[in-house]
């Protein structure tokens, strides 16, 4: 009887199968935002940077922190650092009605997060505020929001804009680009990290509508893989390789710093500093 209950488990499984693979299925609100980053990243003249960064020494202290930090942290920081003394990284690309550029006082690092949501894997974007003058408690504090509290509340925009007709979610877009570029740090980010080393695999060449992008792989030999991709249009390969260069002493140093502190502190931190920071250009 297992046997023959297996057998129409297989053949009921099978059918199933049939019948979502033989059907047309529309694209729904889940890929909408990613279908709009897309649209938006296809008009973007990237080019990489690529380079190998030592984080031995890091990842020991990553390690004997009391409490753990991701390595998405350590790497915003680092990134919005060399955002601040690299300025080609903060600013935009203007097209309309000529073309031109902002320049934005300060760094939000948009994050890449994927969350379960109505039983369906769905792409979100989190918007890491300010890291440069940030602790990373904070900055770890700020992703873990992201990636746990619920979604209905970290991402309301997110979810509601999903829903809106192309034409309007496209007209939105060009609103922020073209016409409101001094909120676009704040609804957009600045600059994009994206990331699968956690999953052992490179992510280096993701799409992004931002000016910069960063990416790394996971720890090979005591060192990980990293790229930056810029904006040609805005960015140009010395100033590209300069900002690589800047996030490398950065992680030697401030981070490195930080981490062997927090190695040997209780780690806490309030939450209410989280409010504030810079106000917009």
């Amino acid at each position: 009887m297992d046997e023959n209950a297996n057998r129409e488990s297989a053949r009921s499984s099978q059918g199933t199968c049939s019948e979502q693979n033989g059907k047309v299925h529309r694209l729904g609100p889940d890929r909408a935002n990613v279908l709009d980053v897309l649209e938006q990243s296809s008009r973007v003249h990237h080019f990489p940077v690529e380079k190998w960064i030592d984080v031995e020494k890091l990842a020991a202290f990553r390690r004997a922190s009391k409490v753990r930090l991701s390595w998405v942290t350590l790497f915003s920081k680092a990134y919005a650092l060399a955002s601040i003394e690299v300025a080609e990284l903060r600013r935009f690309y203007i097209p309309f009605p000529w073309p031109r550029y902002f320049q934005s006082r300060y760094t939000v690092i948009s994050v890449a997060v994927n969350r379960q949501y109505q039983d369906r894997e769905r792409l979100f974007f989190g918007r890491l505020r300010w890291p440069e003058v940030r602790s990373l408690l904070q900055i770890q504090q700020e992703l873990d929001s992201y990636t746990n509290d619920p979604i209905e509340q970290v991402f309301r925009q997110q979810l509601l804009s999903s829903h809106l007709p192309r034409f309007i979610r496209r007209f939105g877009w060009w609103w922020r680009t073209n016409i409101q570029p001094s909120e676009r740090a704040r609804r957009l980010g600045t600059g994009s990290l994206s990331v699968l080393a956690g999953q052992g695999v490179y992510n280096r060449r993701h799409p992004s509508p931002l000016t910069s992008s960063l990416s790394y792989g996971p720890i090979e030999d005591g060192r990980m893989w990293v790229t930056l991709q810029c904006d040609h249009r805005l960015v140009d390969g010395s100033a590209a390789a300069q900002a690589l260069n800047r996030i490398e002493y950065y992680l030697h140093s401030v981070i490195t710093d930080e981490l062997e502190k927090l190695s040997q502190s209780n780690g806490i931190v309030g939450t209410d500093t989280l409010a504030k920071g810079p106000e917009a250009a």
